[in-house]
């Protein structure tokens, strides 16, 4: 199968060719009939001029052949009846009678009688003009004559002429053609570049095209393409990257869920198998033993509303309330259910009475897991303020590395050699959530080694649109 600008350098040679045909073998027929009508021509202006002398001629046979020596035409007088009186070339005694010459016959009736005919006294083809005359009362008919190879010889250098121009008209346009095929094939391999650059992704690379305007547009068709393209892997790339760390955060819930239950659930496990095998166990070691399944257990469930908690968080399905009420208040009630739990501790709370429209249980949520952050990580006291409408949990425990601070609110993230989770590293999940719910933000300033500052900002908010309550 033929490349394209084969097709093309195929096609237009043949039509050149056709067409050079067609014209060269038209132009023949047409220049020699051009010259055969110029020496026609040429015949009657000779004729017309010895019509005009030959009547003031005393010696009209001398006259005749004088006209003939200097026109290198045969020129020949003929009677009324046809007798060759006097021949330039041949002696007029020896030609047969010429009534029944077609040129002689013809110029009776019209002004000029035209033949072509072969010559049986000069052996050749002659071209003749012949035409009526009237000399002293008598008509005559005068005939010039010219040898037909003459007239073929004259043509014949005017179509070498021509046959010349077509050729080199040919070679020029076989020169055109060749190069106009170079260009289409150049141009076709340019197009091949550009699909094999997409089809290895080389998204980036410019197609350009300046041959005809239609494989600039190929260019630009491309080029926009291209970008679509490059869209559609970053969008693709995004989307795999999304699906990985889809499928790590489900690895990591597995790895989560089974790190967190593995302790209780073996203790559950334990304490039962216990008190199933042992009858007879001592009254008080049966009751510690069952405060212990009853205390894994509960830490099971806790655990598991927790998850459920963030699937509705991060599903939106969570309903809540919007209602005005004394943070102050909240955060008072909540200091001091730790310091009951956690006697051992010191929470140190500084606040001012601040009415907020909130949902009371959710902000009761962000705020626990806050607070206990602090002293899961922290072994001194932990601040608690509420000032100027700001709340803020500050500890001095462990801090938190700055490359760390952005991710430590996703889910189930975890740090190797610690984790900054509150049992299944869903805490500061909950309160992020929670409080881009409600249109405050979570600010985290931490240093390593010297303590960390949790904090949002209660009056300064964000509109969010409430789908429940």
């Amino acid at each position: 199968m033929l490349r394209l600008h084969q097709h093309v350098a195929r096609q237009l040679t043949v039509m050149i060719i056709v067409l050079i045909c067609i014209f060269g073998t038209a132009s023949f027929f047409i220049c020699k009939q051009m010259e055969m009508d110029r020496y026609e021509n040429l015949l009657k202006t000779t004729l017309n001029v010895i019509k005009t002398s030959i009547v003031h001629e005393s010696n009209i046979g001398e006259y005749i052949k004088a006209v003939g020596k200097s026109s290198d035409m045969r020129v020949t007088l003929i009677s009324d009846d046809g007798i060759v009186l006097a021949d330039s070339m041949t002696d007029a005694d020896m030609m047969e009678n010429h009534n029944n010459r077609a040129e002689i016959m013809r110029s009776r009736s019209q002004e000029y009688g035209v033949a072509v005919r072969y010559s049986n006294t000069l052996n050749e083809d002659f071209l003749n003009v012949a035409s009526k005359v009237q000399i002293g009362g008598t008509f005559y008919f005068v005939r010039v004559t010219t040898p037909l190879n003459l007239v073929m010889k004259s043509f014949y250098i005017i179509w070498t002429s021509i046959v010349v121009i077509f050729t080199f008209v040919l070679f020029i346009s076989f020169f055109w053609i060749n190069k106009f095929s170079k260009n289409i094939r150049n141009e076709v391999l340019k197009l091949n570049g550009a699909f094999n650059a997409l089809a290895d992704k080389e998204y980036k690379r410019e197609f350009h095209f300046g041959f005809a305007k239609e494989f600039a547009e190929l260019g630009i068709y491309l080029n926009k393409l291209a970008k679509r393209l490059e869209k559609r892997a970053k969008q693709k790339r995004k989307y795999t990257a999304k699906i990985r760390l889809l499928s790590r955060q489900k690895s990591d819930i597995i790895s989560a869920i089974s790190h967190e239950f593995k302790n209780p659930i073996a203790s559950v496990i334990g304490y039962a198998q216990t008190l199933n095998e042992d009858e007879n166990i001592d009254i008080k070691i049966r009751k510690k033993f069952l405060e212990k399944i009853l205390k894994n257990s509960q830490k099971i469930s806790d655990m598991i509303d927790r998850l459920s908690l963030a699937v509705k968080l991060e599903s939106g399905d969570l309903p809540y309330q919007i209602s005005e009420f004394d943070f102050h208040e909240l955060v008072q009630d909540i200091v001091s259910s730790f310091c009951a739990a956690e006697p051992s501790r010191v929470i140190i709370y500084e606040g001012e009475k601040t009415v907020v429209n909130a949902d009371a249980q959710m902000m009761e949520i962000a705020v626990s897991n806050l607070i206990s952050n602090a002293l899961k990580y922290s072994e001194e006291s932990v601040h608690v303020k509420l000032k100027d409408g700001v709340f803020s949990v500050i500890d001095s425990g462990i801090g938190i590395a700055p490359d760390e601070i952005s991710k430590i609110t996703d889910k189930f993230y975890r740090v190797e050699g610690r984790s900054w989770d509150n049992s299944l590293g869903l805490g500061l999940t909950f309160v992020s959530y929670i409080l881009k719910m409600h249109g405050f933000e979570l600010v985290i300033e931490s240093t390593p080694n010297h303590g960390s500052v949790f904090s949002f900002d209660l009056i300064c908010k964000k509109p969010v649109e409430h789908k429940n309550g």
